[in-house]
This record gives C-alpha cells, structure tokens and sequence, in this order.
C-alpha cells in the first residue's frame, strides 16, 4: 500500500482536517472517560465478534499442548520409539524429539509472514477464511501418517494456519474494542489458547490407556472440529475499522462501527471515532517513510519493535525448558504416566481460572508493574524449585517438584501471560501492526525452538538428565528479563493508539515515565511539525 501524501493546498482541504482533528481530540476524551461498565454496554457487539474471531487461537494451544505431550503419550512412543530398559520402557529419539517440538514452530514463521501479508492486502475476515481452510486439508496428513517423518512434515504445514492465527487475533481484538477493554478482551486470546492445551490434555488423559495407534490418531482428527464451529461465526464477522481506514474506505468504517454500535451511541460518536482513527493514520503516515518490514527498525519503531518481541518471547525463557515439556518433566519427577497427564489436566485447568482472576489485575494494574511483578514472582519460585531437585529422588520430592511449577504456572497465568499479549496488541503504531506483531511472534517461535532443541537434550534420561535442576537457568534468564522491562519497558494502559505515537516520538522520555506523562495538544502539533519538517 503506498504511503498517504499530505495534501498542502486548498481552503476546504484545510478546514477538513482540522474538523477531523477536533474530532479525534473530542474522540479521545470520550474514550477516556468511558468505564468498562459502560464500554461493555456500548460495545458489547464488538467483543464478542474479536471473542469469535480469537477461537482460532483454541487450535494454537490444542496443538501445542499436543506435541509437548506425545513425548510421553504411551501408544505413541510404542510406535515410533525405541526400547531403552525397564524404568524407562519405549522412548522417542531425542533427535525426533525435537523434530517434532520443532515443526509447527517452524511453520508458524513461515505463516506469521505470509499471514502480515494476506492481513494488509486482504484484511482480517477474509485471512482467516483462507488459513481455516489450508488448515482443514493439512491435518490430513498427521492423521493418516504411517512414519513420523510424515507427522512432522504434516505439523510443519498446520503450523502455518496456527503462526497467521497467532498474529492475526490480538490484533483484531485491539482494533475492534475500545480502549478500556482492550486489555480484558486480549486476556480472551490467552484463555482461547488454555482452552486448546486443556483440551488436548484432556483428550489424551482420555485416550492414554489405548495401545493401538488410535490412541494418538484420535488426538489429530479432533482438529477438525474447530474449523467447522469457527468458519460459520467469522463469515459474519466484520472487518476491522483501522484496516478499512486504512485502505481509505472511511465510510465502510463507520457501517461497521455503526453495525457493531448499541447502548445510546451516536452516529456523532460514531463519526468522531472514525476520525480518530483517520487523525492517527494521518500522523503515522505523516511520521513514517513507508510500511514495510525495514520501517518497524526506523526511528521510534524500533523500540515499540523491540517491545513487542521481548515481550512475547520472554513467555518462553521465563519457563525455559520445562514449561515446553511439562507433561513429560512430569513423568521424568517420579510421576506415573497416567499421574502426569492429570496433573497436566489441572495445569490447564488452573491456567484457565487464573486467567479469569488476571481480569481483575489488567483492569486495575499497569501493564508494567504487573509484569515486573510476575517475572519477580516467577523467577523466585523456578530457583526453589531447582532447589527441591537437589534432595534424593522420593514420590514426595516428585510432587513437591510438580506442585511448583503449578505454582509457578498460576503466577505466569496472572501476569506475564496475559500481558505479554495485551502489549503486542497496543505498543506498535496502526500502519505497522500487522508487521510488528508478526517480527514479535517470530521471536517467541526463535524462543520456542530454542525451548524444543535444548530441552530434549536438557530433560532426557540419556541425555543431560537436569530434570528440575533446570530451574536454577531458568531462575536466572527471568532475572536478565526483569532488569530489561525495568528499564525498557513503558506503560501503555489507557492509551490510545494517537497517544502512544506522541508518547514514543519523545525520545527523551524514559519508560518509567510513561504513565505520569500528560499528552496535551501543543504535543500532538508538535509531532505534526517535527513530522512534516
């Protein structure tokens, strides 16, 4: 898409723009004195279209609960592991291991990247119609596969549906709802992905007493079913007001919000909303040379850049290893097969409730001090349990290992979970969204892989055998991230997307200060000046 030229001349011209930015001005205070009591009367329609709309990250965590857990799934490692001895039965190679954890993050980069793509050129509802349908063919080939080469090539496939998902929900979510919800519905993206890891977990609980080869079939054909509830609710669904601004279809814009409007809005707010968006594209367009991937590294897009892929990819190094692995660090405690998957059941269980509890804490936290907190808190509890590890190998020992990281889980559950997403959706300017969320998950799939490598040869019995003397890395990696945020990362709650651009373009303004800083419209000229000079 090129780049808006600002026009220079005309009267009426001028007298547009400055009607569109009062309106946006007027627009802003609105969003800032609405309450969340309010906004979910009013835009109740929008939230549960972005809610329909982010199932497609069930699939995500279905998915990748599945291939953390086939490691230790019985029928599975009967047919395509080895014999190693008595205690420790039939076990994957390590390096197929790895292939496997490998794989569908190996696709998500390829479909992150395709995914920025089709979102820019074709929008939000059309993009998911066509990796919905990829997806329902590719899940043929895990299904039907007699070798496990077939399983990774056929995972390497879905993962690029899963990558263009991944990136393609927050987003969606943040531009449909209002500013005071967007924090509340992004924790919506992150309880759709415990959704799928608690139901793969319990798909396999379910079906860990099978020895024949249905008994890991089964777990790939239940795949199929998301598809077939999701692609009837998204032909419904309606596209994106910022992408329609974008695309210079303001009018379209204002059908949606007209369509997704209740409650007493007015068509004035309504006209004042869409300016806002305008007044935004306008300064970024204004601000920016271009679009594409080089520009998130230009100016002030290199820190929002930065944001957004630290953010996300420290979910994974603040669980390094066993959070990747933890049905299998399970077992590898002392647990019984079956002990493990019920523990990996209540694990995602309490990742559900606690996410419905992390409501509270976005509602009435900042984005950064919860964070701080968490990776404080989590980083606490993975040196304890490095500790425990140390004691000699006992059932007690086993669970009191287990009972940790379940602890640890409901910390990351409240903070650094949903955080991690509710950044992602609000630090990157609007005309760069979709290319900076996919540079940001591309960096937690890098973390990912790093995750699959290492632990296999971390956590194995024929390998390295840390088992939860891993805890005493991981403790230490939360630290480094700790000092990071400290010093880099900014607060974005209650902002509006207009007011973090301002807010970014002063480059002297420290991250810490974020919050206390008062955006006031000698700043929003400023930035209009510096950005046409």
């Amino acid at each position: 898409m090129a780049t808006e030229k600002p026009a220079t001349v005309g009267i009426g011209h001028v007298e547009v723009v400055a009607n569109t930015a009062e309106d946006a001005r007027l627009a802003t205070e609105e969003e800032h004195r609405l309450t969340i009591p309010e906004a979910l009367q009013k835009h109740y329609k929008a939230c549960l279209w972005s809610m329909a709309v982010s199932l497609t990250v069930v699939m995500d965590g279905y998915d990748g609960a599945l291939l953390g857990s086939l490691s230790a799934f019985p029928s599975f490692r009967s047919q395509f592991g080895t014999y190693v001895n008595a205690k420790s039965g039939y076990q994957l190679d390590a390096h197929w291991q790895l292939a496997l954890g490998c794989s569908s993050p190996l696709g998500n980069i390829v479909g992150i990247y395709l995914g920025a793509y089709t979102v820019d050129r074709l929008g939000y509802k059309r993009s998911a119609l066509v990796w919905l349908t990829w997806l329902t063919g590719c899940i043929f080939i895990s299904f039907f596969a007699t070798h496990i080469s077939v399983i990774f090539a056929g995972e390497v496939l879905c993962g690029i549906s899963w990558g263009v998902f991944a990136c393609l929900a927050p987003p969606y979510a943040a531009e449909l709802c209002p500013v005071v919800l967007r924090g509340l519905i992004e924790i919506w993206v992150v309880m759709c992905w415990g959704i799928g890891q608690l139901l793969s977990y319990s798909v396999l609980l379910t079906l860990n007493h099978r020895k024949n080869e249905w008994g890991w079939r089964i777990p790939f054909a239940v795949q199929w079913v998301w598809p077939a509830i999701i692609v009837p609710l998204i032909l419904f669904a309606p596209e994106s007001p910022w992408w329609l601004v974008r695309h210079s279809r303001r009018e379209d814009a204002e059908k949606v919000l007209k369509r997704l409007a209740s409650g007493g809005v007015t068509d004035e707010q309504i006209r004042r909303s869409v300016a806002l968006m305008v007044e935004t594209n306008r300064l970024e367009a204004n601000m920016h040379e271009g679009v594409g991937y080089l520009d998130c590294f230009r100016g002030t897009n290199l820190w929002r850049t930065e944001i957004a892929c630290v953010a996300w990819a420290a979910q994974l190094w603040s669980g390094f290893v066993i959070a990747s692995y933890s049905t299998y660090f399970f077992e590898l405690a002392g647990l019984a097969s079956q002990d493990a998957y019920k523990m990996s059941v209540g694990q995602g269980g309490l990742h559900l409730l606690f996410n419905l509890i992390s409501i509270a804490f976005v509602a009435n936290f900042g984005r950064r001090r919860l964070y701080l907190c968490g990776l404080a808190f989590m980083s606490l509890i993975m040196f304890l349990l490095g500790f425990v590890a140390l004691a000699p190998e006992t059932p007690a020992v086993g669970y009191a290992s287990s009972a940790l990281f379940l602890v640890w889980n409901c910390g990351y559950q409240l903070t650094v979970g949903p955080s991690a997403y509710v950044l992602v959706s609000e630090v990157s300017s609007t005309r760069l969204r979709a290319k900076t969320v996919a540079l940001a998950r591309n960096a937690y799939n890098l973390s990912l892989l790093v995750n699959y490598f290492v632990g296999p040869y971390i956590l194995n019995p024929t390998k390295g055998n840390w088992k939860g003397k891993t805890g005493f890395l991981t403790g230490g990696i939360i630290i480094f991230f700790w000092i990071w945020a400290w010093f880099r990362l900014p607060e974005t709650k209650n902002r509006t997307f207009e007011e973090l651009d301002i807010l970014f373009s002063k480059k002297e303004l420290k991250a810490r200060d974020f919050k206390s800083y008062e955006v006031v419209e000698a700043d929003i000229h400023d930035v209009k000046l510096g950005a046409l000079a």
